[in-house]
């Protein structure tokens, strides 16, 4: 696993599965998509077909469906700390680690209500890893 030291895993909070969409942007004008599959209060696990190099620094903007949280959408900014190759059936991409560094306490609280829901809607998905 490229980007990833040898000290095994360093999550320190829960991660909840997801499957929601993002757009995110690496250069001012040049949007591409993903999907995030994880999250946490720290960063995001993402999926891509589009190579995103590590130590890229990107705009993201993930979407939320309204029927499960009161907002639409969180945005912020990450880098990218770690990528792999993935492949699932009749898919094929690159599966990478985005460490949030900046977001606005209002995408701050939204990430958190939308954890808190996660949370809430099944305990069990959480893994403290």
């Amino acid at each position: 696993m490229e980007g990833l030291a040898p000290f095994g895993e360093r999550r320190q909070s829960d991660r909840f599965p997801v499957r929601l969409p993002l757009d995110y942007s690496e250069t001012p004008g040049v949007l591409r998509g993903a999907l995030v599959v994880h999250t946490s209060e720290a960063g995001l696990c993402i999926h891509s077909v589009h190579s995103i190099q590590i130590g890229a620094e990107l705009k993201i903007r993930v979407y939320v469906p309204k029927e499960e949280c009161s907002f639409d959408c969180i945005e912020g900014s990450g880098k990218i700390i770690w990528r792999r190759l993935h492949q699932e059936t009749g898919w094929k991409g690159y599966q990478y680690g985005l460490y949030l560094t900046e977001m606005a306490s209002d995408d701050r609280e939204r990430l958190e209500q939308l954890l808190k829901f996660q949370q809430e809607g099944d305990p069990s998905i959480a893994r403290r890893v």
